[in-house]
């Protein structure tokens, strides 16, 4: 099961690996965190407990990065303490955003991603019932029993009265919502940029990172290349030996990429039909190489890799 959010140059992917869990064993649950380079990202704090989870280790991988992106995970295993429907609840990445602007001026900016709860089931195992045993018990060893047997009873009391609390004192999750087809991802996307306004407000170079960074994305969920891997350079090259997209799309992908480089690493100031042309292109680019609705009917290849089958 997969949730994503994203807030800004962040963008937050939680997977947990099945939706059931069963008392005594444990769940595994990975944070993926992609940010655009030089954007700082504080180290999530997961406790002692996640919701009605025991957190049992938390292991960080080493960050990989390369021109446009840095990538960072944390596999946690988790303990389940009481059966019944529970979630894994959201989880919080921060950030500072130190970059200089295009304008010249500096400032951080900081922020934070959460994600969204995943519902999980979890289920108590029982252990095998075998036949009645005669045993010589001691007396002061039968008083310590009951004694044991008391305590243990009470113990379950206390547990069953937590878990009613939990179950009924709380809203049910929402079922998650499939998650959308690339082509509907990255024009929703391509609004909420616009919205930001980043232009107007003087962070020209942000705004052509993000620009860049989405079509490349969408790229990648679209069509199965690694275009955000790779440099512009490379980039490029890899159009020209591939054979999904058209001679035409493949020209004005490359006229994109040497439209945005100047902004990104040499702070060229571009005039407002510059601005007006990136933000034209993308969007034509993106509707027109959008899934066809014979490959939607066929299994919307797009949908599934949006929402994290290649994990």
């Amino acid at each position: 099961m997969v949730e994503r959010a994203t807030d800004g140059p962040v963008t937050a992917t939680v997977r947990v690996e099945r939706g059931a869990a069963v008392i005594p064993e444990t769940l595994t649950v990975t944070l993926e965190v992609e940010s655009e380079r030089g954007v700082e990202i504080a180290e999530p704090s997961f406790g002692e407990s996640l919701g009605d989870f025991g957190v049992k280790s938390v292991a960080a991988s080493e960050a990989t990065e390369d021109d446009m992106t840095r990538r960072q995970q944390w596999v946690v295993t988790l303990e389940p303490f009481v059966a019944g429907q529970s979630e894994v609840p959201p989880l919080t990445v921060a950030y500072l955003d130190r970059r200089e602007r295009a304008d010249g001026s500096a400032g951080d900016h900081s922020g934070e991603v959460r994600t969204p709860a995943i519902p999980v089931k979890v289920e108590e195992r029982l252990a095998d019932v075998k036949g009645p045993a005669t045993i010589d018990v001691p007396t002061n060893l039968r008083l310590l029993l009951y004694v044991l047997l008391v305590v243990g009873a009470l113990l379950l009391v206390a547990l069953a009265a937590r878990w009613m609390r939990r179950r009924f004192g709380a809203a049910r999750p929402v079922k998650a919502e499939p998650a959308p087809l690339p082509h509907l991802w990255a024009l929703a996307e391509l609004d909420r940029l616009a919205a930001e306004e980043l232009v107007g407000r003087g962070l020209v170079q942000e705004f052509y990172y993000r620009i860049n960074y989405l079509l490349r994305r969408y790229i990648e969920l679209r069509f199965g290349l690694m275009a955000g891997e790779q440099t512009s350079e490379e980039f490029v090259r890899e159009l020209h030996r591939d054979f999904v997209l058209a001679p035409p799309h493949k020209e004005v992908l490359r006229r994109f990429v040497e439209a945005c480089d100047p902004v990104k690493y040499a702070l060229h100031r571009p005039g407002s039909d510059e601005i007006a042309w990136v933000q034209k292109t993308a969007r034509e680019f993106i509707v027109e190489t959008a899934a066809r609705p014979e490959e939607m009917e066929a299994g919307a290849d797009g949908r599934a890799a949006l929402s994290g089958a290649a994990a």
